[in-house]
């Protein structure tokens, strides 16, 4: 198997220049941001030059081509002529180049919160031994980029590439906290962390990402032979996303997604939604749900997430969010070679086995099998 992915994800707004993003309607009429209200970005498995050469007899025109040959696809961005929709351009470009794939730049968001008065209780909670666990995969991850000054980076424990056009985010940003709870003090250790930064610092605040960026992420840690990937942004449905990570999916690559923090009522996120995806929700000490964590049939387990004290950078702080729930699962599949080697219907059930159950006896919609638990082979 050569990539696990790990993604928790939430939707959220941005506009290049940091305010709110533009919105489109949505399948069920309620609108969803996009990087671009007049961007259009299509996934072609064959050479692009006929795609572009029907879409500008169209009247668009022709923004970015970016070759994902890991994923056996090439990713085109266009403009959308005035005086029509994103739907309309969608139903317009699939018409004419029979087999490709049309959507939205859709906007992808962090999922975690400043928290308080949190205690180290995770490490415990799933069995995490003290000392940490030695990497048994390659590790990496997609989310906020990681600044040069962090130790682990200066160590050449971190090789990092940025795929937006904006700077880095601040030692203490999302990013390097994530980074921490993967391969921090007693966390991973005897690997190296491949970094994929698609969180751009001008979008939103500095929290968000387009679909564009995330696609070339996954082509990147693919190509780099990365076994285990963490990501922690998540939105809406996405026709390309399903494209491309199904691709990679049948070609041996396994998701976790968090759930997401949009709340109990909102409909699931994607990509955990995915039927090849493991979603993961939060739980605090005491095994009670994270109250924003979005509820549903496809959560899978469950892990630490509320007030998760880590140092990204050396800096004490205490977060909380789905988003961080999902390292402890990437760091508990990277450390067990048993893990490592499922295929995703066999990762769930042997997670489901070792786990403790919580609320209702059995699975259920809230935390799904139960509490991860870490095997004896760390």
């Amino acid at each position: 198997m050569r990539l696990f992915v790990i993604l928790c994800l939430a939707l959220a707004a941005c506009t290049t220049a940091g305010g709110q993003a533009p919105r489109v309607a949505g399948p069920n009429g309620l609108p969803l941001a996009v990087v671009d209200a007049r961007e259009l970005i299509v996934l072609t498995a064959e050479a692009p030059e006929t795609l572009i050469s029907r879409a500008e007899g169209l009247g668009y025109t022709l923004r970015a081509v970016h070759p994902l040959p890991e994923l056996d696809d090439t990713l085109v961005s266009l403009r959308i002529p005035d005086g029509r929709s994103i739907p309309e351009a969608i139903a317009e470009i699939e018409a004419a180049v029979p087999g490709v794939t049309a959507g939205a730049n859709h906007v992808y968001r962090l999922q975690a919160t400043d928290g308080g008065g949190g205690r180290d209780y995770a490490a415990a909670m799933i069995g995490w031994p003290p000392d940490g666990c030695r990497a048994r995969a390659s590790v990496g991850m997609i989310d906020a980029a990681i600044t040069p000054g962090h130790p682990a980076l200066r160590a050449g424990r971190i090789v990092q590439r940025a795929f937006t056009d904006g700077g880095t985010a601040p030692a203490t940003s999302h990013g390097a906290l994530v980074a921490d709870l993967l391969i921090g003090e007693d966390r991973l250790r005897d690997t190296t962390l491949l970094s994929a930064a698609v969180v751009d610092p001008g979008l939103d605040g500095g929290g968000a990402s387009g679909v564009v960026a995330i696609l070339r992420a996954v082509d990147w840690l693919s190509a780099e032979g990365a076994d285990v990937v963490n990501i922690s942004l998540a939105g809406p449905y996405n026709k390309l996303l399903d494209r491309a990570l199904g691709q990679a999916a049948s070609q041996g690559m396994t998701f976790v997604a968090a759930v997401g923090n949009a709340g109990p009522r909102r409909p699931p996120q994607y990509p955990a939604a995915f039927p090849f995806a493991l979603a993961v929700t939060a739980v605090d000490r005491d095994g009670a749900i994270y109250r924003n964590a979005i509820r549903g049939p496809h959560v899978d387990i469950a892990a630490p997430g509320v007030d998760i004290l880590a140092a990204p950078g050396g800096r004490l702080t205490v977060s909380s969010g789905t988003s961080l729930a999902a390292p402890f699962v990437t760091a508990t599949v990277a450390s067990d070679p048993a893990l490592a080697r499922l295929a995703p219907a066999r990762l769930r059930a042997e997670l489901a086995r070792r786990a403790r159950d919580l609320g209702e006896a059995g699975r259920d919609d809230i935390f799904g099998a139960g509490l991860l638990r870490v095997g004896a082979a760390c």
